[in-house]
């Protein structure tokens, strides 16, 4: 993507004709645009083709370069130079950065020691630095390619990596960062995409961009053509100015690594390398270094600008007091041109339709998402068909790109914050970046808007967080069960072990204790509904008279746990709950008479290690209506994995239920709504959740943790067949584990999704609950 300098700039419409009589002389990057027809000399007057005529002798000097020398130290001004190495640099707030350390012997360790807050500013300065496809594994490298940024790193906060969202493109994620939103929110949902009502195209090198329609809000949109150390001394210029009129956030964007990385790939050792600054006049960079430098050679230019900007600011003494945030928008994957499919090959003559697409992606409800989307495998490319010749690709061939699944490493990112709101050489767990919007409101003291971030969630990345969140309130709490004297329907359900019902029964009456299948407290229901606890020996459910089925159901396995098959006389068994009438009690009679669909159990009787428990599981009220097809996925879940997880992470709690969502708009639908899509009498979930639920230290045993907590969660969707997988027809083990994994998801999408609050009664603090919530588990190896 093409580089900003401010966000304080707003983009305007496309102008065909300006007129550029007048002078940028004494005007360069001015914060107050000059409408069109008047010549302009901000930052993104070349983005709108309006800049004065002198625009690039004024405001692009490039003579003298950047940097001081002995020689120049002292030097006399002369007004066309870049930067200036004169006495009087420091009093006009023009000397390059490295002036002090050249003229002055002053230092350079700009990051030695600890925050000492200079209250120059009424609140510190924000400066985003973006960097376009910075694989979050580059920073590998170290301290010998990018030893400005790894300073960055180990003396600030940081994360291992941060998450982008998808599609995995420049655009998208940019504007992400500047809302909080998904792209399916703020619109932009591609570099290229095209919008029905408009019947307009948008694109990276269109004008249509400009245009403010397509977007959420105002974009920010530049061009490359300001040299990033001109965008460096600019940023400090401002910081000179009084408080009326100096901004509080600046950004700056390089198109690089991501130019780079697309050439020959993200691990090629060569690549096609460029000289930032060493432009002419007109803008234009020149290539330079040729085919043989390595990867390292962009990475080191962008640490070499980031030095810069450090320098300048510990030279004006604002080294300490300057909030500063270093991000990517993407990662980078290698995918040559021979990894290419054509969809000639594949396309049948009918299609499904985008329910297909994971939920989590979040990039299902907009009407620019094509009703054809295709998720394609890491390191391939699609094209429609060969082109002619017998050419993979057309054009020059790359070796590297991105927009895949936002869950792959190699589309993993980078997080660094450094300033005196940050805290001092702290280690942070992996986010998302609609997270960030939230954060950067606080640092400039600002009310978010309505945003997909949680606010709070990152609280740990700041010394003294502003923002204090809490629980939210309960809107509608468990009516006690009444339970029967005795069953007056058996709603068509029968067991060969009759002559033990009524001991079974005298169990359900006095089931109450809810402590060891609810370590974290009952889920909280967020919307008016009317639901009772229903207590078992191994788990416990929250049961919805208006869906016939649970909201959700919770149990606690251990890693001791064996998977037991039930007895003979269990095997074909569904038997009524006292504690239910029969009018909000699903029926045996109306599963035998649905050809379509049968039943699945929450709680797997499996799981059971008692005959009373495997009878507890069969009853009516543990059942949830399910597709053939998907019970082979639900059976293998909760028989295979269930006790693989068990196993893995010394014992795990699970919390799973139904979702409803048939708009497919990634929230919970109405009761109005599930009454305009139902067929019948008992709803038919969409999905099916699960919410695990682990000690992060996996050393101690789920109910006895003291520590921080682990989390995952799957958002399976509920369809008639298994076609997603394309081995569906093979044995579950081959294929099962891989479509849940496609399916992960965070908490906090559950709890969207569903209308529930997780994890009410626990010694962790709700920032650190929020954290939890909003982290996913890829099951991706560690970067």
């Amino acid at each position: 993507m093409d580089g900003c300098l401010s966000l304080s700039a707003l983009a305007r419409s496309e102008s065909v004709l300006i007129d550029t009589t007048g002078s940028c002389k004494n005007r360069c990057f001015e914060l107050d645009e000059a409408e069109p027809p008047h010549c302009r000399c901000d930052n993104l007057c070349k983005t709108y083709n309006s800049c004065c005529q002198d625009f690039d002798e004024h405001c692009l000097r490039t003579e003298g370069g950047f940097e001081c020398s002995k020689e120049r130290c002292g030097e006399t001004r002369r007004d066309q130079h870049a930067c200036h190495c004169s006495e009087d640099c420091l009093t006009k707030g023009d000397c390059c950065t490295n002036y002090k350390t050249e003229s002055h012997n002053l230092s350079g360790l700009w990051v030695t020691v600890r925050w000492s807050y200079l209250l120059r500013f009424v609140r510190p300065p924000l400066i985003m630095l973006s960097v376009d496809g910075f694989r979050a594994s580059y920073m590998k490298r170290g301290s010998t390619v990018i030893p400005n940024i790894e300073k960055l790193r180990s003396c600030g906060t940081h994360a291992p990596y941060m998450r982008p969202m998808y599609p995995t493109k420049t655009f998208p994620n940019m504007y992400t960062l500047a809302t909080g939103l998904y792209p399916e929110s703020h619109g932009i949902v591609g570099n290229s995409m095209y919008d029905p009502v408009f019947n307009a195209n948008f694109n990276l090198r269109g004008r249509e961009k400009l245009n403010h329609r397509w977007w959420g809000g105002q974009p920010v949109s530049c061009l490359g053509s300001i040299p990033l150390e001109r965008r460096v001394m600019t940023i400090l210029q401002w910081l000179h100015l009084p408080d009326g009129q100096r901004p509080y956030v600046y950004a700056i964007h390089s198109e690089q690594p991501d130019t780079d990385g697309h050439k020959l790939g993200p691990m090629s050792t060569e690549v096609s390398g460029w000289v930032w600054g060493q432009a002419a006049g007109s803008g234009a960079r020149a290539q330079g270094l040729g085919a043989g430098v390595r990867l390292n050679s962009p990475l080191r230019e962008i640490d070499k600008t980031i030095g810069r900007l450090m320098d300048g600011l510990k030279q004006m003494k604002l080294h300490r007091c300057v909030n500063i945030i270093l991000v990517g928008d993407h990662g980078m994957e290698e995918a040559h041109c021979e990894r290419t499919e054509f969809l000639s090959s594949y396309m049948p003559s009918t299609v499904d339709d985008i329910i297909l697409i994971p939920g989590s992606l979040e990039i299902q409800n907009n009407k620019r998402i094509e009703d054809i989307h295709l998720l394609v495998e890491r390191k391939w490319h699609v094209m429609r068909k060969p082109i002619e010749g017998g050419k993979r690709h057309p054009g020059k061939c790359i070796s590297g790109d991105h927009g895949y699944d936002n869950k792959i490493n190699s589309m993993q990112t980078i997080f660094l914050g450094y300033g005196p709101t940050f805290k001092f050489k702290t280690k942070v767990p992996v986010f998302e970046n609609i997270e960030l919007y939230n954060v950067m409101c606080d640092l400039l003291g600002l009310k978010p808007a309505p945003n997909n971030g949680t606010h709070g969630s990152l609280n740990h990345l700041l010394k003294s967080p502003v923002h204090k969140p809490t629980m939210p309130e309960e809107v509608s709490k468990p009516t006690p069960s009444a339970p029967v004297a005795a069953l007056s329907d058996d709603l068509g359900c029968s067991c060969d072990d009759k002559n033990k019902v009524e001991e079974l029964n005298q169990r359900l009456r006095q089931a109450t204790d809810g402590t060891k299948n609810l370590p974290y407290g009952r889920p909280a229901v967020l919307f008016r509904a009317k639901y009772s606890i229903l207590h078992h020996s191994d788990y416990i459910s929250g049961y919805s008279e208006a869906l016939f089925m649970p909201l959700w159901t919770s149990y606690t396995v251990s890693k001791q746990v064996e998977v037991t098959p039930l007895p003979e006389h269990l095997s074909n068994c569904v038997r009524p709950d006292i504690r239910v009438p029969a009018a909000f009690s699903q029926s045996c009679s109306s599963y035998k008479a649905d050809k379509q669909t049968s039943y699945g159990f929450l709680y797997p009787p499996e799981l059971s290690s008692t005959q009373d428990g495997k009878s507890d599981a069969v009853l009516i009220t543990n059942t949830v209506p399910m597709y053939p097809a998907f019970k082979r996925v639900w059976s293998y879940f909760q028989r295979t994995l269930v006790k693989k997880y068990a196993l893995e992470r010394n014992g795990v709690n699970l919390v799973c239920g139904p979702i409803f969502d048939d708009d497919y708009d990634g929230l919970r639908d109405s009761a109005e709504k599930m009454k305009q899509y139902a067929s019948g009498t008992v709803p038919i979930p969409t999905h099916y959740f699960c919410v695990t639920t682990s000690c992060l230290d996996f050393t101690q045993a789920v109910d006895v943790c003291t520590g921080p907590l682990s989390s995952s969660a799957f958002i399976l969707p509920h369809r008639p067949d298994n076609d997603e997988s394309c081995n569906s027809s093979d044995e579950e083990s081959k294929w099962v584990e891989n479509l849940m994994r496609m399916h992960t998801a965070r908490v906090r999408d559950v709890e969207i999704l569903t209308g529930l609050d997780f994890y009410r009664r626990t010694s962790r603090s709700y920032p650190e609950i929020l954290s939890l919530k909003t982290h996913m588990h890829t099951y991706e190896s560690e970067i």
